[in-house]
C-alpha cells in the first residue's frame, strides 16, 4: 500500500493526505459529540453528585420562602399551579436577582414574567428573564461539574440547581450560596428555618443555571 502511494504524483499524494486528515477529524469530532450526548443523557436521567474541593464563604442573601403568605396563593404565570406548591424556581430566581443588585420579590418576578409570557404552563422560559429584567441574564451548560459551581462562587454568582426532594421526591430547585466541610450549602425555598442546608440533602443534581448581571446601554 505504501509502495503504491509512493508511485502517486505529488498532487495525488497531497489529496490523499487531505482525505485522511479530514476523515480523522470527522472521527474525532464524532467521538466527542457521542461522548457529549451520552453525558447529557446520563445527567438528565440520573443526575450527578456535586462536592466542593474547598470551602467558600456562605453568602448572606435575601432569603425568600415560596410559601410566604404574600405570594403563596398566586398562580404561576397563567397556569393553575400556585407559588406555595410549585414556586421554588421563581423564588430562587428572585433571591438571585436581588443578590445581583435588582431588588425584587418572588411576587414581582412572577408578575413581570407573566406579563411577557415568560412561562410555558408553570415552567419558566429562561431567556425571558432578560426581557423582564434588562440588567439580568443567565448562562448554563448541560454538562456541568463541581468545578463550574466553584467558578461561579468565586465570581460571586449563585448557581441555581435542580434536584429531587430528598433524592427521590418531586423536582425542586435550590440556590447554592457557599461551601463548607466538603458540602455545597444551599438556600432551600421550602426550608422555613431559613438556614442553609447541605446540597446532598436532596441527592444528585440534574440541571444547572446561573444568573448574571449584564451591561445595559
Amino acid at each position: 500500500m505504501i509502495a503504491r502511494i509512493k508511485q502517486y504524483s505529488p498532487i495525488k499524494r497531497a489529496l490523499l493526505l487531505c482525505f485522511f486528515i479530514t476523515l480523522l477529524a470527522l472521527i474525532v469530532t464524532g467521538t466527542i459529540l457521542v461522548i457529549y450526548v451520552f453525558r447529557v443523557t446520563y445527567i438528565k436521567a440520573n443526575g450527578i453528585q456535586l462536592k466542593p474541593s474547598r470551602d467558600f464563604d456562605v453568602k448572606s442573601i435575601q432569603y425568600y420562602l415560596q410559601n410566604d403568605s404574600e405570594w403563596s396563593g398566586d398562580n404561576i404565570g397563567k397556569s393553575s399551579r400556585q407559588m406555595g406548591g410549585a414556586g421554588c424556581l421563581v423564588t430562587c430566581v428572585a433571591s438571585a436577582i436581588t443578590d445581583l443588585g435588582v431588588h425584587v420579590t418572588p411576587k414581582d418576578v412572577n408578575l413581570r414574567l407573566t406579563e411577557i409570557d415568560g412561562f410555558q404552563g408553570a415552567e419558566l422560559v429562561w431567556y425571558k428573564i432578560n426581557e423582564a429584567f434588562s440588567e439580568i441574564d443567565y448562562k448554563y451548560t448541560r454538562v456541568f461539574s463541581s468545578k463550574i459551581i466553584e467558578d461561579d462562587l468565586k465570581a460571586g454568582l449563585l448557581p441555581i440547581v435542580n434536584v429531587n426532594i430528598r433524592g427521590s421526591g418531586a423536582t425542586h430547585w435550590l440556590l447554592i450560596i457557599g461551601a463548607k466541610d466538603g458540602e455545597f450549602l444551599a438556600f432551600d425555598p421550602l426550608n422555613s428555618s431559613k438556614e442553609p442546608i447541605a446540597l446532598s440533602t436532596h441527592g444528585n443534581v440534574y440541571s444547572y443555571r446561573v444568573l448574571i448581571r449584564v451591561n445595559v446601554e
